[in-house]
């Protein structure tokens, strides 16, 4: 059960973002991603760039598959598919459920949190192209990062960009297309 507490003092309480930054449950560290964004101060780029850490370092969440449990009817129409259910390894641990069950929710909000900052170093910076290159990343972790790098972009931003333009998912191809073209805007080649 996720501490609701501790997220909406985070969410009113900007001291507490350091100690949410860290903790186990994921809901806390994306509500922490979500006060930052909201922020939008550069001070909390180094708590940024703590929280992508651990969280690359968390199980790889790609090991479930998910399939359909039933179906409604004809199944060429998305509403007529019935719920979807992860199915594991026999041997899959609690950390590795639990990183499913965030799926990349943490990495998405930190994107946006340094969107909103609007600047960031090239460690940071080379996160997110790292982000960008990962076959394994999902893509609204990879539109969220295009996005970031619309405001934070670089002349090394431009190749991965043009990898994400380039995907056959719509919201990461667009957000890479709009990335590239705000760096043209600025000059950025």
């Amino acid at each position: 059960m996720p501490d609701v507490a501790m997220m909406e003092r985070v969410l009113c309480d900007p001291a507490s973002i350091p100690d949410a930054a860290q903790h186990p449950d994921w809901e806390v560290r994306y509500t922490a991603a979500v006060a930052i964004e909201a922020l939008a101060d550069p001070a909390w780029l180094p708590t940024v760039l703590a929280m992508w850490r651990r969280e690359l370092a968390r199980p790889d969440y790609a090991r479930a598959s998910v399939r359909f449990v039933e179906h409604v009817g004809d199944t060429r129409n998305a509403e007529m598919i019935g719920p979807l259910t992860a199915v594991f390894p026999a041997d899959t641990d609690d950390a590795t459920r639990a990183a499913w069950a965030c799926r990349g929710r943490v990495r998405q909000a930190l994107a946006f949190a340094i969107a909103a900052i609007g600047q960031c170093d090239d460690v940071l910076r080379e996160l997110l192209h790292d982000r960008l290159r990962d076959v394994d990343e999902d893509y609204p972790v990879k539109a969220a990062v295009a996005r970031a790098l619309a405001r934070v972009g670089a002349a090394g931003s431009i190749a991965p960009l043009q990898m994400a333009l380039a995907m056959d998912e719509w919201c990461t191809h667009t957000e890479a297309a709009l990335a590239l073209a705000a760096l043209a805007a600025h000059g950025i080649v």
